[in-house]
């Protein structure tokens, strides 16, 4: 027997009308007769409860009616589906949120983190290197001032790149956060003059001008003590 007619047969045998029945079920009596006709069907809980109210068990409510068991069951396992893709859409979408704060907070903190950091635009900046005459081959040149824009915006980073020629003490950096990709040493005359008035000839000034500027522009923001304004002079 088909699940509408075991409905109505059960509910009329307690004695109950389609809006008491639908009373005890907090449904409309419109959603009891959609049942009792065959065009809808109770999702499993209300199966439970009808049962229940019919005094009925749940096995013989549905035995017979192999077409509406199977459309039960397609129904719990997408609805299974449906939980799980939630699940893994939310997990997803804080996973996200998660990685942007740590990205946006991490800046200029780690030149591994910043090679991958997709909030960090790649730079060319211009760099005076200090008078190093014990470099040695595989030693990194430390905390250079790389000035990155035409706003003086600078960074302080660690390149590799041996002893410099004489005649080349300046370095073009090219950089993402505090990731090196690369550089080019060349002399003073090809730096733009915009950039070159943020640099003094003498590089232990400049590193003084540096300290004093990550002084006064520390907010307790991170990577600032990296990332940092210089002030516009007439260095030439």
């Amino acid at each position: 027997m088909k699940l509408s007619e075991q409905l109505k047969k059960y509910r009329k045998s307690e004695n109950l009308t389609q809006k008491e029945l639908a009373q005890k079920l907090n449904v409309s009596d419109k959603t009891i007769s959609s049942w009792e006709t065959g065009r809808t069907y109770p999702d499993i809980s209300l199966l439970i409860n009808l049962s229940s109210i019919l005094h009925i068990s749940l096995d013989e409510f549905l035995k017979g009616d192999v077409t509406t068991v199977e459309k039960i069951d397609k129904d719990l396992k997408m609805k299974k589906v449906y939980k799980y893709w939630l699940i893994g859409v939310l997990i997803s979408f804080l996973a996200v949120i998660g990685l942007g704060n740590f990205l946006s907070n991490y800046q200029y903190e780690n030149q591994w983190v910043d090679r991958f950091n997709p909030l960090i635009k790649t730079e060319v900046g211009y760099a005076p290197l200090p008078e190093n005459k014990t470099l040695k081959a595989g030693k990194p040149y430390k905390d250079i001032i790389v000035v990155d824009d035409e706003w003086g915006n600078s960074t302080l980073l660690d390149f590799y790149g041996g002893l410099h020629p004489k005649d080349k003490d300046y370095a073009m950096v090219q950089h993402k956060g505090l990731y090196v990709s690369r550089i080019s040493f060349v002399s003073r005359d090809v730096i733009p003059k915009i950039y070159r008035n943020y640099m003094y000839k003498d590089y232990d000034e400049m590193a003084k001008a540096a300290k004093i500027m990550q002084k006064y522009g520390d907010g307790g923001a991170p990577g600032l003590d990296k990332h940092f304004a210089l002030r516009n002079g007439d260095y030439e």
